[in-house]
């Protein structure tokens, strides 16, 4: 039987936007890993136990880590790897938002009560639907401007049997607490096979730029996955503040390549 989100998207003229590109995120710590064996490899995943999972988010590089306020080092702060949309083809399960935060239960109890399995989707082409049933375009996917819910509820028809769907929208809609930031609806992409960098080349990749000076680091973007390099400076500051700071390069890249 198909999820309610799946249900909603196969029964409804939904129009699809196109797809920004999917963002992998990890800390930094991880580079030199990635670096040595030029491949993105599925993890042990605490969610779905037993599988190995890769996981993506469109678009924004939503996905972070813990810390405490103490200044951070070079090796805690974000890498961010940027691929064109269809480089996870088929995509195993696709959701509205980070499936981890909704089995953590950080999200609130209106939408956190249900059972996750209501939110699946898979294949990619679920994913310009949702962009375009809850935002309606790239851009205000992008800065999380969905749809008024009312305006939503209307267009599709959707009664209380509908509750997945007004709860994903309402969540989409609210503010922003610290217990569920920007991954509250970010489309979160996963695929349980290696991605082999030399094969399927990011189209950026955004690091501090101090790993840019290392020897041999360059050449391995620019020539080997054939990806732009974007480094960003080191403040004194913790590793919250460095989000906004990701967030910036990856708008900027976007913009210059004319995805937004």
């Amino acid at each position: 039987m198909p999820s309610a989100l799946s249900a909603f998207l196969a029964r409804n003229s939904v129009a699809t936007v196109e797809s920004l590109p999917l963002v992998h995120s990890t800390r930094s710590y991880n580079f030199r890993a990635i670096l040595a064996g030029s491949s993105l490899s599925p993890q042990p995943c605490d969610v779905f136990k037993g599988e190995d999972i890769n996981y993506f988010f469109v678009g924004r590089p939503a996905y972070k880590h813990r810390s405490d306020n103490s200044t951070a080092e070079p090796w805690e702060l974000p890498c961010c790897f940027i691929f064109e949309a269809d480089a996870v083809s088929p995509a195993k399960r696709v959701f509205p938002f980070d499936s981890g935060a909704f089995v953590s239960q950080r999200y609130p109890s209106y939408i956190g009560t249900m059972p996750l399995k209501e939110f699946e989707s898979s294949g990619n082409e679920a994913i310009g639907k949702i962009i375009g049933s809850f935002f309606g375009s790239s851009d205000r996917y992008f800065n999380l401007s969905p749809r008024p819910r009312e305006e939503f509820e209307l267009e599709f028809s959707l009664t209380p049997f509908d509750a997945e769907l007004s709860a994903a929208m309402r969540l989409a809609g609210e503010g922003t607490p610290t217990s569920f930031d920007d991954r509250r609806f970010t489309i979160e992409v996963q695929t349980d096979t290696a991605l082999d960098l030399g094969e399927i080349n990011p189209i950026a990749v955004i690091i501090p730029e101090v790993y840019l000076d290392i020897d041999g680091v360059l050449d391995k973007i620019e020539n080997e996955w054939k990806a732009e390099p974007i480094g960003y400076p080191i403040y004194p500051l913790n590793l919250a503040a460095y989000y906004a700071v990701i967030y910036k390069e990856v708008h900027d890249f976007y913009k210059r390549e004319h995805y937004l």
